[in-house]
């Protein structure tokens, strides 16, 4: 007899601790949006509730369960995997408990391991068979997006539906909970949505959560070193065009009779070499490591069988960290010398009956003849050494070599070290530029004098030439730093090669969405209406997150960077809209961070990199919080433009550390943290409306919901990146365009620069071209811009002016102990709104305790009191208020010292018809 859903409930509750959430019926959605926080972890309370819903399915959430999973959703392609990889699937899979839901796939359940790993979430997706390049499949959504713009919706539906067909699919899923993303796996006897029988355990689970499996060896091992194995498991892909190996590089040591490595390699099957050092061969192409313990094949051969990958990173010649293959020679020169290149070189010789003569080359009077910089010339072109010399500072030396294309800097006494030198260019090199006569080896004096002698050519260095990742205009080229490469103008090139005046150093790879064919309009434009959906409390808010969302990835290219301000009440969707709109947009290239986070944590974090950030919980609820959020605001005030001017921080070891900003941030919040007139102007807040509760309002959101999911797919958003940077030279003329025209409309440049580059931003969803200044200005004609006006006419005087008028203070009366505003004081004491119980010289008098007076027609404030000193504690005028008030229109400077309840000081006269 089949035992009751609230049975099983119970069960996963009590055997394992799983915290168990209720399921729609016949579904793989959760009941309640906020399933996370409506677990059942109780069995009893379990039980109850599904003896209550008997019909509900079981859902099973990853996070406070300790669970993660292997999820193959086609188990055809994962097969195809498995035997690439060597795997005995079957034999692994009987040792895991398992769930059959569809028919071609199954999920493997995973205890989380104590020790550290498994902490991502992964995805392998294949193209379809009949689409292996998705040609095809972009060609028919953009011919059903032309189809519903023509208003034909059967045929729309037609080729959305045949679409599916050529679609991508998803192979294998690495699920697991992680940095605050909830996950939920659906668990038996739940009830398949697709066809319609029950999921079931076909490998059974143990009696006890201790007892459960942790992933095996081979699983963490694809699961920690995600990026070295995600293009090895598409790879396998037997369909999937192969990309074509990179050529081989140039030999390094030529001698009269050729080269001794080039030689070497030829002379030398690579199978036999890889079998004579213990690599063991696994099915076609693949070896695995002497070294490895997942006893994963990650050696593999390139077609021509000249050169492999090493994917091992226990492998001394792992390709990930050198970022080259592996040829014989670099086998032979690792086993048989230890790594010395030097050594190997002359044994190849020898073995090949080679002879290795040393002499001087033109290399080493390229290093001896640095150029001096010529302003004439706009960038230096790159040489064709292993280094180029950058410049000298203090007692160091720069340098930029081709292999690590990260800057080195060399101290003065250290440039006799052959460690340090060989630290920019390989020890051959140095023996055959600098030959130190019969004896061999390299003359490093001579070295070190070519080597200072043209840093010292080249002039001083400074960092602020440093470019980090992200998006860059450079002399009227768009620069992408991809982190281990450049994309200039849409042409890939190596990092030395780019010729520029700045430095480009090579870091971790950033995906960038550089590599997708940039979306259509069509396309761009279905995303940009996801926007309009959204509840705003004004429509142009919708166009002001579209386009900062589009901006935010190419942001260090702009002239002006806006920020804007998302608020909310708790409830209205402002985190939703972060986790499932603005954040699938962005991609990996934005830094996501949450309230507690530092301005100096941003700043270490970000270095030279040029990055959107994205602040959630930006709520300032206690005095602590209050300075944290202030600094980070300070941050982003000076990210807004590009001006000369530099950002110093001291450090400990007294050395002044300087950099500039190149960011755009996104905060947000339930309060707006926005106190001087400066952030205003560039933060745009846009509010979001609390759901009308009206019936079908969860209907609507649950379909708007999928919409989302099915529109923003990661590639979809990846062609809106490749989108905005294609358009990066339109987008910053478009902003001055945009600009222009709200400064005309508003009377304020600021508003046009923070304003008109995210209205240029919506626009590229809409348009590929520079737009005109007539379009320009009709595009913004019927907008509400009340919110940017309201801001730009609170000025810092006016604000300070406010806080102190604002400010409650307490004091004594014929009718007892009051209290009131410093600004109904202000009334009292000129007579035009009297406090019962007050004389109008005794409301004086009260003001003068704060540093304050009513002078006929003027309110005279103190330049220096103590009270009021306490009133303006904490705000940006606490430190000074006489300057600032002294900007209000008709101020002035009294004469003579003004007397205030017992001390005296000189004072701003304002007048009182500037307020009332």
């Amino acid at each position: 007899m089949t035992k009751p859903t609230n049975w099983y409930a119970a069960r996963y509750a009590e055997r394992y601790g799983f915290a168990v959430i209720p399921i729609k019926p016949k579904s793989k959605l959760p009941v309640e949006n906020d399933w996370g926080n409506r677990a059942f972890t109780d069995p009893d309370k379990a039980a109850k509730h599904w003896e209550d819903n008997p019909t509900l399915n079981i859902g099973l959430a990853l996070g406070p369960s300790q669970m993660c999973s292997l999820d193959i959703d086609c188990m055809d392609s994962f097969r195809l995997i498995a035997e690439e990889f060597g795997i005995d699937l079957d034999a692994e899979l009987s040792k895991v408990p398992t769930i059959q839901g569809a028919d071609k796939g199954m999920r493997c359940m995973f205890r989380v391991p104590e020790k550290p790993g498994v902490q991502e979430y992964h995805k392998v997706s294949w193209p379809a068979e009949g689409d292996p390049t998705g040609d095809i499949h972009k060609q028919m959504m953009r011919d059903a997006a032309k189809a519903k713009a023509d208003g034909d919706t059967d045929r729309e539906s037609d080729l959305r539906a045949n679409a599916k067909q050529f679609s991508a699919y998803t192979v294998l899923e690495l699920r697991v909970s992680n940095e605050g993303k909830q996950r939920y796996d659906v668990l038996p006897p739940s009830i398949h949505c697709d066809t319609l029988k029950p999921y079931r355990w076909i490998v059974q689970p143990p009696k006890t959560l201790k007892d459960w499996p942790e992933p095996p060896a081979w699983l963490m091992a694809i699961w920690n070193a995600w990026d070295s194995f995600k293009p090895q498991l598409v790879d396998a892909c037997p369909w999937l065009t192969k990309a074509a190996p990179p050529a081989p590089k140039p030999p390094k040591q030529p001698t009269q009779q050729g080269s001794a490595i080039t030689a070497f390699n030829d002379a030398h099957d690579l199978r036999l070499v890889l079998e004579q050092y213990g690599y063991t061969r696994k099915g076609k192409s693949r070896y695995l490591s002497p070294h490895t313990t997942t006893n994963l094949p990650g050696v593999v051969l390139f077609p021509d069988e000249d050169r492999c990958f090493i994917h091992h990173a226990s492998d001394p010649l792992c390709s990930d960290e050198t970022g080259r293959p592996v040829n014989p020679f670099d086998l032979f020169c690792e086993y048989e010398h230890g790594g010395d290149a030097s050594k190997a070189v002359k044994s190849a010789a020898e073995l090949l009956g080679l002879t290795h003569e040393r002499k001087r080359t033109e290399q080493a009077d390229e290093v001896a003849q640095t150029p001096a910089p010529d302003p004439t010339i706009e960038a230096p072109k790159p040489t064709g050494g292993p280094f180029r010399a950058l410049g000298y500072n203090g007692n160091s030396y720069f340098y930029l070599p081709r292999g690590t294309e990260q800057v080195a800097e060399i101290k003065k006494g250290s440039h006799t070290s052959p460690a340090e030198l060989m630290s920019i260019a390989p020890l051959e090199w140095w023996e055959m530029a600098y030959p130190k006569g019969k004896q061999g080896g390299a003359d490093w004096h001579a070295a070190a004098n070519d080597c200072m002698r043209g840093c010292e050519r080249r002039g001083i260095y400074s960092t602020d030439r440093e470019r980090g990742r992200g998006a860059w205009y450079d002399r009227g080229s768009a620069v992408l730093h991809l982190g281990d490469r450049l994309l200039v103008d849409g042409e890939h090139k190596r990092i030395v090669d780019h010729e520029s005046n700045f430095i480009y150093t090579r870091q971790a790879p950033l995906e960038h969405g550089a590599d997708s064919e940039p979306a259509t309009d069509d396309a761009a434009i279905e995303i940009a209406e996801l926007f309009e959906q959204l509840n705003w409390s004004k429509s142009i808010h919708a166009q002001m997150l579209a386009g900062w969302c589009l901006l935010a990835p190419i942001c260090g290219a702009l002239s002006w960077r806006p920020h804007i301000w998302i608020t909310a009440q708790r409830g209205a969707g402002k985190s939703w809209v972060q986790d499932h709109v603005i954040q699938p947009l962005l991609g990996p290239s934005a830094m996501m961070v949450q309230g507690s986070t530092t301005e100096a944590g941003i700043r270490q974090k970000l270095k030279s990199d040029s990055r959107p950030i994205v602040f959630d919980e930006a709520d300032s609820e206690d005095h602590r919080s209050q300075t944290r959020m202030q600094t980070v605001i300070e941050l982003a005030r000076q990210s807004s433009s590009d001006s000369t001017a530099e950002i110093i921080k001291g450090t400990v070891n007294g050395n002044g550390m300087a950099f500039r900003m190149r960011c755009m941030f996104l905060l947000g919040s339930v309060n707006v943290s926005l106190s001087q007139a400066a952030d205003e102007s560039r933060f745009s807040v846009l509010t979001l409306e609390t759901p009308s509760g009206e019936p079908g309002e969860a209907d609507r959101f649950d379909a708007f919901s999928k919409l989302v999911a099915n529109t923003l797919t990661p590639d979809a958003c990846a062609s809106i990146r490749a989108r905005a940077y294609h358009l990066m030279p339109v987008i910053r003329a478009n902003a001055r365009t945009f600009a222009k025209a709200i400064a005309e409309l508003l009377g304020s440049q600021r508003l046009g620069d923070q304003v008109g580059t995210l209205i240029a931003g919506a626009c590229a969803y809409y348009r590929s071209d520079e737009i005109s200044d007539e379009d320009a200005r009709e595009w913004v004609s019927d907008m509400d811009f009340s919110d940017a006006k309201e801001a730009e006419q609170v000025s810092d005087e006016e604000s300070c002016l406010q806080r102190i008028l604002q400010s409650q203070v307490r004091f004594d009366s014929e009718r007892g102990n009051l209290q009131r505003s410093i600004g109904e004081i202000v009334d009292a004491s000129n007579g035009s709104d009297p406090i019962p119980g007050l004389m109008q010289s005794e409301a004086n008098e009260v003001l003068k305790r704060y540093g304050l007076a009513v002078d006929g027609t003027h309110l005279v404030v103190a330049n220096k009191h103590a009270e009021l000193e306490k009133l303006l504690s904490g705000t940006p005028w606490g430190a000074g208020w006489r300057r600032i008030l002294g900007r209000i229109e008709g101020a002035e400077t009294s004469t003579l010292p003004v007397r205030f309840a017992g001390t005296r000081s000189r004072a701003t006269r304002i007048p009182i018809s500037f307020f009332n």
